[in-house]
């Protein structure tokens, strides 16, 4: 490649999603020798600026910032929301782009992003994991802002050495609340009761009425946190920061069904995740792939 390509990329989704977008940006821009530039939105499905979550991403060649009121006409994603008049500019400023349904396509195929990536200046809007990186440890470039950190371990500091990780997603996601009702969550919490009489319990969820639900059945072995669940402020974001990297700590994980969240905790403490499901009971992911295997407990 004669001229160093330039990467723009906008991370899409909530946290684990534009975690994941932002991981594969930073393995790409490293595989192709690229310098990479990441705008941070805020928006209703993540409300909270990047530096109020994590530490800078100190790397060479790579930059994130946080999008001014000129970035919101100039390189958000087009949608109905902004009439599609982003994409007018970006046709001008880029020799490519590609949005999130177009990135997401081609990720789950055999579409060569290398080759796609042959010109100098290139837009790309994901939440997909289009590029990996199996010798490195994925979501090694962040590191939680250092008030988070002091939070974290304090919860860390009150786990048994049987304590495993809950996550129930509710509110917007309609699969896991349809697919994962918390009548499963409680069998395979039980059940690692049957296995284990130490088992604790660490749940991780966006729902009070799940925090009080489970709290009540299984007092005494079961921490939450104390904050109101709120994905939609600064706070609900840093504690929904503290809960994935907590999530982390734990022994292992159970998940909802359609939720990236409990995963990306797994990969990041490279601890087995499982997620319970109508369908299958449920599934083990190996924390460091996207290999899956179903296990039948019926």
């Amino acid at each position: 490649m004669q001229n160093k390509a330039h990467i723009t990329l906008v991370p899409v989704g909530g946290l684990a999603n534009r975690m994941k977008g932002i991981n594969a940006a930073i393995t790409f821009a490293d595989k192709i020798g690229a310098t990479l530039e990441i705008i941070w939105f805020t928006g209703w499905e993540l409300n909270c600026p990047f530096h109020k979550l994590f530490a800078p991403i100190n790397r060479d060649g790579i930059t994130l910032r946080e999008a001014t009121f000129l970035d919101y006409i100039l390189y958000d994603r087009p949608r109905r929301k902004n009439l599609h008049i982003p994409k007018l500019f970006q046709k001008i400023m880029f020799d490519k782009t590609m949005y999130e349904s177009e990135a997401g396509e081609r990720t789950s195929g055999k579409f060569d992003f290398t080759v796609w990536c042959d010109k100098k200046k290139h837009y790309i809007a994901t939440f997909s994991e289009f590029c990996a990186d199996e010798k490195r440890h994925v979501f090694e470039m962040f590191k939680p802002a250092k008030e988070l950190e002091e939070r974290i371990r304090q919860n860390v500091n009150r786990f048994s050495a049987h304590t495993i990780g809950v996550h129930i997603r509710r509110t917007d996601n309609v699969i896991a609340i349809e697919k994962s009702p918390t009548e499963l969550f409680i069998r395979r919490m039980q059940e690692e009761i049957r296995q284990n009489q130490d088992a604790q319990f660490y749940l991780a969820t966006d729902s009070e009425q799940e925090k009080k639900t489970l709290g009540e059945m299984f007092k005494g072995r079961i921490t939450t946190s104390p904050f109101r669940a709120d994905r939609n402020s600064v706070e609900g974001m840093q504690e929904a920061v503290v809960e994935l990297y907590t999530l982390a700590a734990t022994t292992h994980i159970i998940g909802s069904t359609g939720s990236t969240y409990a995963r990306t905790a797994a990969r990041i403490g490279k601890i087995e995740y499982e997620y319970v499901s109508k369908e299958a009971s449920y599934t083990h992911t190996c924390p460091t792939s996207s290999i899956t295997c179903k296990h039948s407990l019926r």
